[in-house]
């Protein structure tokens, strides 16, 4: 990495590409994921954060489990919605059927962390897939895998698997953690849908 940052220091004159082209063919060819269905974050708080202003709205609904991530309750201060926060299990482990009956008309995003930070606990894939299972269609679901190839449970890239049949989820990871870029911030999204990364495209500053 530090070879090939200094490979183009000589350009940093210029803008950045606005629309990350390069890193999204070479994650497109990583995880078998469209192009045009990556979003590209200045880490991954970014990615949160420009889902909060896309989707959120006085009114509207967050829900997550919690203890979790605290960027989470940054999207309902920022966007005036109001946030439903679940309680972890006993096993300290998000309790997805508590968070299903805590969707409502008004819901507009769900958030799994998984593994869950701080906690460190994970729940298996079959479980996030019932779970997406029962969450309307109008309701994106933001699986956020920052942690994800830490995991034990499974293979890491199982989830992805999951796009193809559920356009309204959203697989969120980063450069930050196994790959220890956190300085670089990078982080990316693999979408069920092309736009839900165009309306992220809409709300985010152009270069970063």
């Amino acid at each position: 990495v530090v070879e090939a940052i200094t490979r183009v220091l000589g350009g940093l004159n210029r803008y950045p590409d606005p629309t990350n082209a390069n890193l999204r063919q070479a994650l497109a060819h990583r995880f078998g994921v469209p192009a045009e269905r990556i979003a590209i974050g200045n880490g991954s708080c970014d990615i949160l954060l420009a889902t909060g202003e896309a989707l959120l709205e006085p009114g509207a609904e967050l829900v997550y489990g919690w203890p979790s991530f605290s960027v989470y309750p940054q999207l309902e201060a920022a966007s005036g919605a109001t946030g439903i926060r679940v309680p972890l299990n006993d096993r300290h482990e998000h309790d997805l059927d508590a968070m299903a009956a805590e969707i409502t008309a008004a819901t507009r995003l769900v958030i799994v962390c998984n593994p869950n930070n701080p906690t460190s606990t994970a729940v298996p894939l079959a479980d996030i897939r019932a779970f997406i299972a029962k969450v309307p269609r109008h309701v994106a679901v933001l699986l956020d895998e920052a942690y994800c190839e830490f995991s034990l449970l499974e293979d890491p890239d199982a989830s992805v698997e999951l796009l193809a049949t559920h356009p309204n989820l959203v697989l969120l990871r980063t450069f930050s953690k196994i790959y220890g870029l956190s300085g670089l911030r990078v982080g990316y999204a693999l979408c069920g849908d092309e736009r839900f990364a165009a309306a992220l495209a809409q709300v985010r500053q152009p270069f970063f």
